[in-house]
């Protein structure tokens, strides 16, 4: 498995341009959306408190939102982050559209990084993440990778609220004015900021962990959510063969450079980060060998992203 299987390396297409137009442009973004009211077969207009969301370029149906929804345009989304980029406070980095477009993706860099331990480099990043089906808003969410191993951590509610942060205050309003969005996007950055220095001080201190094998397999299984059966003899952990499976996947990454670099390995620190590598490198891939685009989104934003977030919350118990 190479590192450019990473879930975060799947993430849409690196962004190409130097302006939000050329960006939406090279990504197939620029497309319009709009609203109208729901239609019968027939042609009649239907009576109803919701509305049809579609693309303008080819009509696809995006969702179905209450009338009093405010579609906010990939144009206007990405506006947003044009002037930030304009003046130096992040860098354009992938974009991304879920399905025929029903949720758009950006992430992007900021320009300052950060150190566990001695030498394990870690980038900052947002997402920022809009929808045209309503299922949610135009929101930012902090996010850091880890360098050697390409391992993204993107803040889910749980994360933000023990670094003090209010999960809604990383939405940005549709109806805002675009002056206010920038204003917002600016003020969460600053959010960003302290949600890492947060970050950075417990992960120096899962460093200074050490974590047994016992417990370490406890972790993994507990956080991962593999089923024990005290039926199953056949293996210590009493695991299913699938589950067994997983858990010697798991545990061959912790042998890896990436996982033990620094004196990391045995800590609770190198514990959560070769959980991290398998849910971003290994769980997006199917047994075939296939992608599963699924689950790279999962792995971002979704399930796989909470999973992430139980293995901070453990290894944080563990200091």
């Amino acid at each position: 498995m190479t590192m450019m299987n990473a879930a975060y390396m799947l993430h849409g297409k690196q962004a190409e341009g130097s302006t939000a137009a050329e960006v939406m442009r090279n990504a197939g973004l620029d497309y319009g959306v709009q609203m109208e009211p729901l239609y019968t077969s027939a042609g009649k207009q239907v009576r109803s408190q919701f509305r049809r969301v579609f693309r303008t370029d080819n009509d696809d149906t995006l969702g179905v939102v209450g009338k009093n929804y405010k579609v906010l345009t990939n144009q206007e989304m990405f506006a947003v982050a044009d002037t930030l980029v304009g003046s130096g406070e992040i860098e354009w980095d992938r974009v991304a559209a879920v399905g025929h477009g029903e949720k758009v993706m950006a992430s992007f860099a900021l320009p300052d990084a950060f150190t566990i331990g001695d030498n394990d480099e870690i980038s900052q990043y947002v997402y920022l993440i809009n929808s045209h089906d309503g299922s949610s808003g135009f929101k930012v969410l902090p996010t850091n990778m880890r360098l050697a191993c390409t391992n993204q951590f993107a803040a889910v509610a749980s994360t933000l609220r023990a670094a003090g942060i209010n999960p809604r205050a990383l939405t940005i309003r549709h109806t805002g004015k675009m002056q206010e969005r920038i204003a917002d996007m600016r003020r969460i950055l600053k959010m960003t900021d302290h949600f890492n220095e947060t970050f950075t001080k417990q992960a120096n201190d899962l460093l200074r962990v050490e974590v047994d094998f016992s417990d370490r397999v406890t972790y993994y299984v507990d956080t991962l959510g593999l089923k024990r059966d005290e039926n199953i003899t056949t293996n210590p952990h009493g695991l299913s063969t699938r589950g067994l499976n997983t858990l010697e996947s798991v545990l061959k990454l912790e042998e890896k450079t990436t996982n033990t670099t620094g004196g990391m390995g045995g800590t609770a620190w190198g514990m959560f980060n070769t959980l991290t590598e398998f849910i971003d490198h290994q769980w997006v891939v199917n047994a075939g060998g296939d992608i599963n685009h699924k689950r790279v989104e999962s792995a971002l934003i979704g399930v796989g992203s909470r999973t992430k977030a139980r293995a901070w919350e453990g290894a944080l118990l563990m200091a």
